[in-house]
Parts: structure tokens; C-alpha cells; sequence
């Protein structure tokens, strides 16, 4: 705190949620180390300098969450030969900086990544994750009928969000469909 451009020897009281967690600092800052998803909160802080305590601060919000997971949404979920579909996911419309993975689920194989209850692994679309939020798949060769999923990562180390609940894809058969009379 300063009056009148100069320092003082104030005292700080820490206030979360209007409640008083620190009753005497002698730093004007309160750092959380580390922080929880219980450090969540309303902060302000007072001065104090003898008998005199100074105006309430304005609040600052701390808001902590758990680990996010992206939405994940097919179009077309159903697809014809020769189609194309696009594969979108949404982290938080608020978050920035996301680097997108793409995944088709496949039979538990040992060595691939996989959905943590193991009963299937995932098969990576690509190679590195891209910052587009979308990803267009162009079916080559056998149907891509299935399950996919999408994670996000963040940041050095990255931080990786949980992956997207599986979406399924349909696909036309290519072989005519056989009718019985």
C-alpha cells in the first residue's frame, strides 16, 4: 500500500469468500502455493497500520478446475462413399492455445494408447496434434466405421486434457446390399 506515493508499513489482512484466512502479513501480496481446486474463491485484502485499517480491495476470483474434457462432434455421422467428414472438438470457449490429437478406437492392443478402462485402444489420425479445432477425414480404402475420440494439450510440460467421449461414424457399405425374396 502506498499514501500519497509513499511507502508505509502496513499490515495485510487475506480475506477468501469473506472469510479470514490471513490475519497478518507483512507483504502487500498472498501467494497460493500450491493451489487446489479448493483455492478456488473470492480474495480481497485490507490494510492495517495500528488502529487504522484501510478500505476493502476489490475482489479478484480465483477460479480452478478439474481436468477439462473436449466435446467431440461428427458431421456427417453418416457417410457415403467418396465422402468426407469433419471431426470438431470444443475444450472451453474460453481457453486459448490447445494443440488437437485425433483418434479412431480399435480392439485392445498392448503398446497403443488406450481408453483407461482398456477395452480399447486408440489408433492415432495423425501424427502431431494441430491447433485447428477440426480435423477432416477422407476415407481411402476400407470403411471408416467406428468409434473416434479427441484430446487437447497445452503448455511445456504439456497438459493434456481428459479424451472426448466417443463419437460413432457411420459408413456406407461400398458392396450393393444383397435382398432376400
Amino acid at each position: 500500500v502506498t499514501y500519497r506515493g509513499e511507502e508505509t508499513d502496513w499490515n495485510y489482512r487475506w480475506y477468501k469468500n469473506s472469510q479470514l484466512v490471513i490475519p497478518f502479513n507483512t507483504k502487500p501480496e498472498y501467494r497460493i502455493s500450491p493451489v487446489y481446486i479448493s483455492s478456488s474463491g473470492s480474495y480481497t485484502c485490507e490494510g492495517v497500520k495500528g488502529n487504522k485499517i484501510s478500505n476493502t480491495s476489490d475482489a479478484v476470483q480465483l477460479t480452478l478446475s478439474d481436468q477439462p474434457q473436449p466435446v467431440l462432434s461428427i458431421s456427417p455421422q453418416w457417410l457415403n462413399p467418396g465422402d468426407s467428414v469433419t471431426l470438431s472438438s470444443e475444450v472451453d470457449k474460453t481457453s486459448t492455445g490447445w494443440r488437437f490429437s485425433w483418434y479412431r478406437t480399435v480392439l485392445y492392443r498392448a503398446g497403443l494408447p488406450s481408453l483407461s478402462d482398456k477395452s480399447y485402444s486408440l489408433q492415432p489420425l495423425s501424427d502431431n496434434g494441430t491447433t485447428e479445432v477440426s480435423y477432416t477425414l477422407i476415407p481411402a480404402g476400407p470403411t471408416p466405421t467406428g468409434r473416434y475420440v479427441c484430446r487437447a494439450g497445452r503448455g511445456d510440460p504439456v497438459y493434456y486434457t481428459l479424451y472426448s467421449e466417443p463419437q460413432f461414424l457411420w459408413s456406407g457399405d461400398l458392396q450393393p446390399s444383397v435382398s432376400l425374396r
